[in-house]
């Protein structure tokens, strides 16, 4: 319970928006203390039933006290609300950004008039896939509100907990390794403070993997197209699963998918109008891809002028970053280095991942470590896609190996670093960063890499010359 404390009472403290939001990340960042003692101990507890309780018991509790809170640290439950009560009105809410004329309808109840209000991204139409929205309008059925929304994630949080416990039991590893994301302040209070709907995605993917595990292959799939309607990510282990694991899997899948999306198909090519835009100039808390960017943005970046580039670098740019201005098709030299760092970090990824692909044999042995890849090369990496990351890093910890698990954990509790622009932004509308701030973040995370990568170099060596000496 200690976890939820700190941010509890900083966020509880009285203030502006501001600097409510200012405390309440200090009080993120308390959190990882009493956590080390979560990960110092998890190893001690029984495996049994009346744990998993206690265990579920005291995650709910501490993630149901952070609902006293206000959702200082984003604006996005305003939006899963309000997709959730544009649907009760009979509007798909792929069709309308927020802002049009079109929805005002919706915003004639002045509690939604609020929530409109409060929607970060506006002027976008919504990004999020069926399973979500399915999931919004549960929620806003019963009443349209943020905290009935947190709520809402943070039980399917717990979800996540339990699904964790049963892989890891099924799988070999002691099944108390569920108390690291039960308690790992990212899952607390991006479940319970941001409300994001990737709990739902995360609880989707993890019940699949406990599913696979148990071979219960149908109802893995199921839930596996559940993680793919909440956030896209989860469509990475298809491939897994059709090569190498139960194709009943990947077909209960493909049309648990397809039925859930087939009520939202109407809006046709605005379906993936707002998830473009994202893609395309999205960019934030970027650690690797920063470093990446850098030459191109000095070489590039501050020309006055459209850059001069040929035709097929022109329409690579387009593609990567979107369209430009109306007046002209010409790119300009910022968006030529966003759009070759982001080429560059494509091949890598592909090429990492047709290599996880060649040695993984299930779902977590490619997911995991591509994910890791990911979102350490990505553009845009918000704390809580690290949710996505975490049951995985808490099942390679759970290895005695250890792996590259437990510089993720580290990463989990390094991630409230970026949330230090945001109560500027609350103040003035400008998100200000600063490049210590994402070393601060990073750099402990690549250095524990390497060192699991040198260990392993070791080990690989150690077994060559044992099988050289063997074989002599």
């Amino acid at each position: 319970m200690l976890v939820a404390l700190p941010p509890l009472v900083a966020g509880l403290l009285p203030g502006d928006p501001a600097t409510r939001c200012a405390r309440l990340v200090g009080g993120y960042a308390l959190a990882g203390l009493p956590y080390l003692i979560v990960w110092q101990g998890w190893r001690a507890l029984p495996p049994t039933r009346r744990t998993l309780l206690w265990l579920l018991g005291a995650a709910a509790l501490a993630r149901g006290a952070l609902l006293l809170l206000p959702p200082l640290l984003s604006e996005d439950v305003f939006r899963y609300v309000w997709d959730g009560a544009t649907q009760w009105s009979g509007i798909n809410p792929f069709r309308y950004a927020p802002t049009a004329a079109a929805v005002d309808v919706v915003a004639a109840d002045a509690g939604l008039a609020a929530v409109r209000a409060q929607i970060g991204h506006a002027h976008l139409s919504t990004i999020y896939p069926p399973a979500a929205q399915i999931a919004f309008a549960a929620v806003v059925g019963v009443a349209p509100s943020a905290t009935l929304m947190r709520a809402a994630m943070a039980g399917l949080d717990l979800v996540t907990v339990g699904a964790l416990w049963a892989w890891a039991g099924r799988t070999g590893r002691p099944p108390t390794v569920a108390a690291l994301y039960a308690f790992a302040p990212v899952a607390v209070l991006e479940s319970a403070v941001g409300g994001h709907v990737d709990a739902l995605g995360v609880a989707g993917l993890v019940g699949a993997g406990a599913l696979l595990a148990r071979g219960a292959a149908w109802r893995a799939g199921a839930a596996l197209a559940v993680g793919v309607g909440a956030k896209l990510l989860p469509i990475v282990a298809l491939p897994t699963l059709l090569w190498r694991g139960p194709r009943r899997a990947a077909l209960a899948c493909a049309a648990a998918a397809v039925a859930m999306a087939v009520p939202y198909l109407a809006a046709g090519e605005a379906l993936l109008r707002g998830l473009t835009a994202y893609g395309h100039r999205w960019r934030g808390n970027e650690g690797a891809f920063a470093i990446i960017a850098w030459p191109f943005e000095r070489a590039l970046a501050p020309l006055d002028a459209p850059a001069e580039v040929s035709a097929s670098v022109a329409r690579l740019t387009r593609a990567l970053v979107g369209a430009g201005g109306a007046a002209s098709d010409a790119v300009w030299g910022d968006e030529v280095a966003f759009a070759a760092a982001k080429a560059i970090v494509a091949l890598v990824l592909a090429g990492f991942g047709l290599y996880r692909f060649a040695r993984a044999r299930d779902l977590e042995g490619l997911f995991g470590p591509f994910v890791a890849a990911l979102l350490l090369l990505a553009p845009v990496v918000h704390p809580w896609y690290l949710l996505w990351l975490l049951p995985f890093a808490c099942l390679a910890v759970a290895d005695r190996a250890g792996g590259w698990g437990a510089p993720v954990l580290v990463w989990s509790l390094l991630v409230w670093i970026a949330y230090l622009p945001r109560p500027g932004f609350l103040r003035s509308g400008d998100w200000v960063t600063h490049p210590e701030w994402a070393a601060a973040q990073y750099l402990p995370v690549w250095f524990g890499l390497a060192i699991v990568a040198a260990r392993g170099l070791k080990r690989g060596r150690a077994a060559a010359s044992r099988r050289a000496d063997t074989g002599s």
